[in-house]
């Protein structure tokens, strides 16, 4: 019994001591896109920082709305990467603009992502952009393109 509860204990420990913070589970979602070096992330809530970033590093961007969603997306399928943001809780990446959902709301085919949502504990998703950055709203998206 006590070999038993010492086994346990050692793997419960063994498993926390390697659970990631948010900011590194970014850090590693990102990181062949944004630069990290020489920037301290909150390990609890990153994403206004790496928003910021994004936003300094990125080749283009735009503000995402269902008027020019069509355009946006059409416009990144020729840069390497395609990173969206909605307020400082969710990121998505696109992964796939050949698999593609029509979404009424945006008023143009969604492609393929997969991202993080952070309202409390931070989420992955793998779904269509629409599905990951919700419905047009007064939040603001932001598209970032990287060659």
């Amino acid at each position: 019994m006590k070999k038993t509860f010492t086994l346990f204990c050692l793997l419960t420990f063994g498993l926390f001591a390697h659970a990631q913070t948010n900011a590194e589970t970014l850090q590693e979602f990102l990181g062949d896109v944004i630069s990290f070096e020489d920037v301290k992330l909150d390990p609890n809530r990153p994403m206004t920082k790496i928003r910021q970033l994004a936003s300094v590093q990125a080749d283009t961007l735009y503000v995402l709305t269902p008027a020019n969603a069509n355009e946006v997306f059409k416009t990144a399928t020729v840069y390497q990467h395609c990173i969206v943001f909605t307020g400082s809780h969710t990121i998505a990446r696109v992964t796939d603009f050949e698999k593609t959902l029509a979404s009424g709301s945006w008023k143009t085919k969604m492609p393929y992502a997969e991202g993080f949502i952070q309202r409390g504990d931070m989420t992955k998703k793998n779904d269509y952009l629409n599905n990951i950055i919700g419905m047009p709203s007064d939040q603001k998206r932001v598209v970032f393109l990287f060659r």
